[in-house]
């Protein structure tokens, strides 16, 4: 783990109380209904690309840098809710994060939902650096990441090396939610204001750690546009299946399969 990461997973050790609160806070909830998007989308498309793949194998589900676990616990809903979307297959789900605050709140929080259920769901926890990961070559078949990829430290090369080495060669698809760079478009002053003023305001009152949403506001200044980041997606060897801005049009969403044509 570099030094960029190493910083980054102190920070969020030690925001990891009030975590979920200031999410949904500072986004006046629409975080939740920006999850609950990625999910659809991406397990829609999945089952209309991949529905004759493996029948009779476990499907793994892969949230890197999972935070809390929100993505995994739309992810549960929407199988519930869809139970022969994919088949009625088993499905492997990793919470994986580098924090393990973060990991032991996604636990209690998921585990509550799936304790009374002896369904097809089965949920491992894992400590490691999505730059880094743990998970073999070529054996996930959903990897999702929320608000994750601004965090690493080289986008392109976690996309070419990481991302891709884990991915099913044969049947996987990425899915990924960001921010983007709104800074340079002035259709989008009021959340330039919003950025750069209340969040800080509103991180003074709510949170002890007013330096985290500082840099929650530096990250998305720093981020490469969406054209940016498509073109690392292809550049990488991906096929974007999905891309789309989610209102208020201040997130991506990126759905990619690897490109073996």
């Amino acid at each position: 783990m570099d030094n960029f990461s190493k910083n980054i997973k102190s920070m969020f050790d030690s925001i990891c109380g009030r975590y979920d609160f200031m999410n949904h806070l500072l986004s006046g909830g629409l975080d939740i209904y920006w999850r609950k998007n990625i999910v659809k989308y991406s397990l829609l498309n999945y089952a209309k690309i991949f529905s004759d793949c493996d029948a009779g194998k476990r499907l793994k589900i892969a949230d890197i840098a999972s935070g809390t676990g929100d993505v995994i616990k739309e992810v549960i809903s929407f199988i519930n809710k869809n139970g022969g979307l994919i088949k009625n297959k088993q499905i492997d789900i990793f919470c994986a994060d580098f924090s393990l605050p973060m990991v032991k709140i996604a636990k209690r929080k998921l585990d509550e939902i799936i304790l009374h259920k002896k369904g097809r769901i089965r949920i491992n926890y894992v400590i490691c650096d999505a730059q880094n990961s743990c998970f073999k070559d070529s054996s996930i078949d959903m990897v999702f990441i929320a608000f994750g990829i601004r965090n690493f430290s080289n986008i392109d090369k976690f996309l070419s090396g990481e991302l891709k080495r884990i991915m099913n060669k044969r049947r996987s698809m990425a899915a990924i939610l960001e921010f983007n760079n709104i800074f340079n478009y002035r259709i989008f002053a009021f959340f330039q204001i919003y950025y750069n003023y209340f969040i800080a305001l509103l991180a003074k009152i709510f949170s002890k750690n007013i330096t985290a949403y500082k840099y929650l506001v530096d990250s998305i200044k720093r981020l490469a546009s969406d054209e940016e980041i498509l073109k690392m997606f292809t550049d990488s060897g991906f096929k974007i299946f999905n891309y789309g801005k989610i209102f208020p049009f201040i997130v991506t969403r990126y759905i990619a399969i690897i490109n073996n044509s």
